[in-house]
């Protein structure tokens, strides 16, 4: 047990971040949650939720935690589509055996299609789209809340405080969305903004449950951000397919909640995963052993 080799998989994303630790005959050992891992938050932010991940799923497998310098570590993080981060990601001083990384969407796409061709489109508190094809990745959106990030969970709560605020001054028609959101900003646009002027996208994207609630409740204001979302991720989807991929899987938190307002020509090529992000990194740390072992 001392001299076997073990592999953990890494999803860092902005909400949180995710470890599994396998043995190379891939039986899953343990698994562990840390906070948000998305490298624009700083690495020493980003590798503080990774080790904190590891560390549960080290003990959740009955290792001790200085076997993190046994690790084959592959990390899917967040933030990485950016090459400023790669640079620095590369410097970087790790606790592991060794460490690959590669984007979240990337791992996401490597599980989903079990290491074979095809596309995902992840909705989460950001989104992203990425297909590997022949060996070669594609990608689509990823470049931040501030700039892209459409369809996501982000965008979703940032619409849902924009028109609260609109109603709240009777800009636009009041109705149950907008005063459950007022009601979490104080009901005051005074006390919104010290509020926004702090507001990560992870704090956006806690309203975009109830925004898909109240859609399915028929708020109108909700129903228009729901279709804006999915007319957005609709476009993402179709610039995925022009790629070359006819196999594209939905996924992350707000998937679930996007699908049903989707065009029917986009739900024709979605496809079901075969496995998870997890199931990716490991993949991919899997990949780098067998490369390097050769």
């Amino acid at each position: 047990m001392q001299d076997a080799k073990f592999l953990v998989g890494v999803d860092g994303g902005g909400t949180r971040c995710r470890a599994r630790i396998s043995d190379m005959d891939g039986k899953i050992l343990g698994e562990g949650r840390g906070g948000p891992a998305n490298t624009r938050l700083g690495l020493d932010v980003a590798f503080g939720s990774i080790i904190a991940a590891t560390d549960i799923a080290l003990a959740s497998a009955g290792l001790s935690l200085d076997r993190k310098k046994d690790l084959h570590a592959g990390l899917g993080l967040a933030g990485v589509s950016l090459q400023r981060e790669r640079d620095l990601l590369a410097s970087y001083e790790h606790p592991f055996k060794s460490m690959t990384i590669e984007s979240d969407a990337y791992i996401a796409c490597l599980g989903a299609h079990g290491g074979q061709d095809g596309g995902i489109l992840i909705l989460g508190t950001g989104s992203c789209g990425c297909a590997i094809l022949g060996g070669e990745e594609h990608t689509v959106g990823g470049w931040g809340f501030e700039i892209s990030d459409h369809g996501s969970g982000a965008f979703i709560g940032h619409q849902a405080v924009r028109g609260a605020l609109l109603a709240f001054e009777g800009v636009i028609p009041m109705g149950g969305l907008a005063i459950e959101v007022m009601d979490c900003l104080g009901n005051s646009p005074e006390r919104a903004v010290p509020w926004a002027e702090k507001a990560t996208p992870a704090k956006y994207g806690a309203f975009a449950p109830l925004v898909s609630q109240w859609a399915d409740d028929g708020d109108e204001m909700a129903e228009g951000i729901m279709r804006q979302a999915a007319q957005d991720t609709a476009l993402l989807l179709r610039a995925l397919q022009a790629k070359g991929t006819d196999r594209v899987v939905l996924i992350g938190g707000v998937a679930k909640a996007i699908d049903k307002w989707l065009p029917e020509d986009v739900k024709s090529f979605l496809v079901s995963p075969k496995g998870d992000s997890l199931d990716g990194a490991l993949l991919l740390a899997r990949m780098y052993c067998e490369k390097n072992d050769s």
